[in-house]
C-alpha cells in the first residue's frame, strides 16, 4: 500500500483505509452498496418517468408497457443534478429498456428515442453501458422499511421491478443483501495487506478470518434465495427480463442507426468477488472465464473497477503466505479459499436449480451474462480451489 505499521498508528491505518475506499466510492459499512440510500423519487421534472416506474408493473400484465413508453415525452438527461439523481435516472430507464424489449414474445429490435436518448445521457454520467445491469438493478434498487435499521433481507424491500410480486422482489434484495454482509471482507482485505507489508502475522490471520466470515455470511444468504423464490417464477417470469441484446444488436433511435450489443444483468457484474479474488490473488487465466470476468468490468460503476484494478497492483495475500513458511498463515489462507469455493458451489447449485433444471426439451439457453454458464462457474471455482496452498 504501504500504510503504517505498529500498535500506535492502528486507528491511523484504519483511518487510511477509510480514506482509500472512499476514494473508490466503496463505503466501509456498506461496501458497494451507495451510502446514502438510493433516492426514491427524482425531481417533479422527471416525475412521468418515476410514474412509469410505479405503473410498470401492471402495465406489462396487461399487455399495454409498450404503447406506454412510445407516448413518452423526451426529456433529456442534463438537469439532473447529482449522483443520486443519476443512479435512479440509470434505474428507470435501463429497467424500461429491458421491459420494452423482452415484454413481448416478438422482442423489439429498437428502443423509441424519448427512452434511447435520456438512457444513453444517463449511461455515459454513469460510465456503464444503456442496460440494466446489477450496479442499477441490486446495488441502487432498495429501501429500508425501518429508515434507521439495517441493510438486512427482512428490513430491505425493492425500490423498481419489473412485473412485481414476492419472487422477483426477494431474488434481487438476496442480492443486495450479500453485497451487504461481503462490505467487512472489503475492508478486511485491505487490512490484510497491510499486515502483509509490516510482516504482521497475527493481523494479516484476523484479517484473513473475517475475509472468510463475510463470505460464510454471504452463502448462507445465497441458500435462502428458495424462501420465497420459486424456481419456475425466476425462470419464466424474471430471467427474461434480465437477458441481454441479441446478436443482431438493437438501435437506440435518435442516438445511433447501428445497432448496439449489450450484455444482461449477471451477478459476475459484482465487484465483490472480483475484488476478492485479485486481493487473495486468485486468478482466473481461462478462456471460459477470465475474458468474461474482465469485460463484467465494463457494466460496474467505473469506481468499483477502478478498486478492482488497484488491488491487482498490490502484492496478493497469497503472495505474502507463499513467501513464509508458516503452518499458520497456509492454513488461515486455506480455510478462507475454501469458504469461497464453498459460496461459487452454492451459487452453481443455485443456477442448476433456477436455469438448468427448468429448461425444456430442445432449449438452447445460455447464462444472462451470454455465456455457457455452466462451463463458467465450473471454471471459476475449479479455479478457486486450485489456489489452495499444500
Amino acid at each position: 500500500m504501504p500504510l503504517p505499521a505498529g500498535q500506535s498508528s492502528t486507528l491511523l491505518i484504519k483511518s487510511m483505509i477509510t480514506e482509500l475506499l472512499k476514494r473508490f466510492s466503496v463505503d466501509q459499512e456498506r461496501g458497494f452498496l451507495p451510502n446514502p440510500d438510493p433516492l426514491l423519487a427524482l425531481h417533479p421534472q422527471f416525475e412521468v418517468w418515476d410514474e412509469l416506474g410505479a405503473e410498470m408493473p401492471s402495465l406489462l400484465a396487461k399487455g399495454n408497457f409498450r404503447s406506454a413508453v412510445e407516448n413518452l415525452p423526451l426529456i433529456h438527461a442534463d438537469k439532473l443534478k447529482d449522483n443520486s439523481e443519476v443512479d435512479r435516472a440509470m434505474l428507470l430507464l435501463s429497467m424500461f429498456a429491458n421491459a420494452y424489449i423482452s415484454c413481448d414474445p416478438d422482442p423489439a429490435r429498437k428502443i423509441p428515442l424519448a427512452l434511447a436518448v435520456p438512457l444513453s445521457e444517463v449511461a455515459v454520467r454513469s460510465g456503464r453501458p444503456p442496460i440494466a445491469s446489477h450496479a442499477s438493478i441490486v446495488l441502487n434498487n432498495w429501501r429500508r422499511v425501518n429508515p434507521k435499521g439495517p441493510i438486512e433481507l427482512e428490513n430491505l424491500r425493492t425500490v423498481q421491478n419489473f412485473l412485481g410480486g414476492q419472487d422477483e422482489e426477494w431474488f434481487f434484495l438476496t442480492t443486495v443483501a450479500i453485497e451487504s454482509l461481503g462490505a467487512p471482507a472489503l475492508s478486511a482485505v485491505l487490512e490484510g495487506l497491510e499486515a502483509a507489508a509490516s510482516s504482521n502475522n497475527k493481523n494479516f490471520v484476523d484479517a484473513i478470518e473475517r475475509i472468510g466470515n463475510a463470505i460464510n455470511n454471504c452463502t448462507n444468504v445465497l441458500d435462502r434465495i428458495p424462501e420465497k423464490c420459486a424456481p419456475h417464477i425466476f425462470y419464466s417470469q424474471i430471467r427474461p427480463f434480465l437477458a441481454g441484446w441479441p446478436e443482431e444488436g438493437i438501435i437506440y433511435e435518435g442516438v445511433s442507426d447501428e445497432p448496439k450489443v449489450y450484455i444482461g444483468g449477471s451477478a459476475a457484474q459484482s465487484s465483490l468477488l472480483q475484488s476478492i479474488d485479485a486481493a487473495m490473488g486468485i486468478f482466473h487465466p481461462h478462456s471460459d472465464s477470465g475474458p468474461f470476468l474482465k469485460k463484467m468490468r465494463k457494466y460496474m460503476p467505473p469506481a468499483h473497477r477502478k478498486f478492482i484494478e488497484y488491488l491487482e497492483t498490490q502484492l496478493t495475500l497469497k503472495n505474502y503466505v507463499e513467501q513464509n513458511e508458516s503452518s499458520e498463515l497456509n492454513d488461515a489462507l486455506n480455510r478462507c479459499i475454501n469458504t469461497l469455493d464453498g459460496f461459487r458451489k452454492k451459487h452453481m447449485q443455485i443456477v442448476v436449480q433456477y436455469i438448468l433444471d427448468q429448461v425444456k426439451n430442445g432449449e438452447n439457453v445460455i447464462g444472462t451474462g451470454g455465456t455457457d454458464y455452466v462451463s463458467f462457474l465450473s471454471r471459476t471455482r475449479a479455479e478457486t480451489s486450485e489456489n489452495l496452498i499444500s
